[in-house]
């Protein structure tokens, strides 16, 4: 955008704040070591976090999400409401989990008589996300869904879309699917106003586990071996194989290139 449109103040700021944010992660990879990463679940006690007896929103189930939990989760964030942090935090680890054991390449089959719907771009717009579910049927084992990549950002209520989305994969994970996009990366947060949203309404350990949640979603879907979803459209370059989809270690930042 700066070289098509040079005057153009505005991109020429997004640049400045972009190539900022590149050079300081560029700075933490190169001091810090992979093998002593520890994950932010490590230092958290959710046993021990306590919920008060003033709130009178939605709550795990034995620990666990429902679909009478998601219908009040939904009707609750509709109302403008928070999510206790403990709640928050038993979705985001549970969901890491069931994440992190997926392929970069999800591969799924459908027979004749089934269906999915492909959603694109939410971008923290809660009330389209709600729209969705109401014009399409909710989620469920008989009404599939995949959601390809870039639930955050821009709107004022990511945090609402990304724990409901993932409410819904931890409620149907082999009929529920989330695909990574480019604003599921620390850098697009920091500028378009995840990190922000995040930690106005949470906390910035609870960013850092959505960072780690976000590296682990999967990169692309193939639906019986001829249809490819992936967010951001085909490769740059020529010959790339779903073997090379296959083989990415995607539970990382993305590179600056390539």
């Amino acid at each position: 955008v700066v070289k098509v449109r040079p005057n153009d103040k505005d991109a020429k700021l997004k640049y400045q704040e972009c190539h900022k944010i590149v050079k300081q992660k560029a700075f933490e990879r190169a001091i810090a070591s992979d093998e002593h990463k520890r994950s932010v679940v490590d230092s958290l006690d959710i046993e021990s976090m306590t919920i008060e007896d003033e709130y009178s929103g939605p709550k795990l189930d034995g620990g666990r999400v429902t679909l009478a939990f998601m219908k009040e989760l939904m009707q609750w964030y509709k109302e403008q409401k928070k999510l206790h942090r403990k709640c928050a935090y038993q979705i985001l680890v549970q969901v890491k989990e069931v994440l992190a054991k997926l392929p970069t390449l999800v591969e799924t089959t459908l027979k004749e008589t089934e269906k999915v719907t492909v959603c694109g771009d939410t971008h923290g717009q809660y009330y389209d996300l709600l729209n969705i579910f109401e014009l399409n049927g909710l989620p469920s084992e008989s009404n599939p869904y995949i959601f390809n990549g870039d639930f955050v950002d821009r709107g004022s209520f990511s945090v609402e879309v990304i724990l409901t989305l993932f409410g819904f994969k931890l409620l149907y994970p082999d009929h529920f699917h989330l695909l990574r996009g480019n604003h599921e990366t620390d850098n697009m947060n920091q500028i378009y106003g995840f990190e922000g949203e995040v930690k106005a309404k949470y906390t910035a350990q609870m960013f850092a586990l959505f960072s780690e949640v976000f590296e682990w979603l999967p990169l692309a879907q193939c639906i019986n071996g001829k249809v490819l979803i992936m967010h951001g459209g085909l490769f740059s370059e020529d010959g790339v194989t779903l073997d090379d989809i296959r083989k990415i270690e995607r539970n990382r930042q993305p590179p600056d290139s390539g």
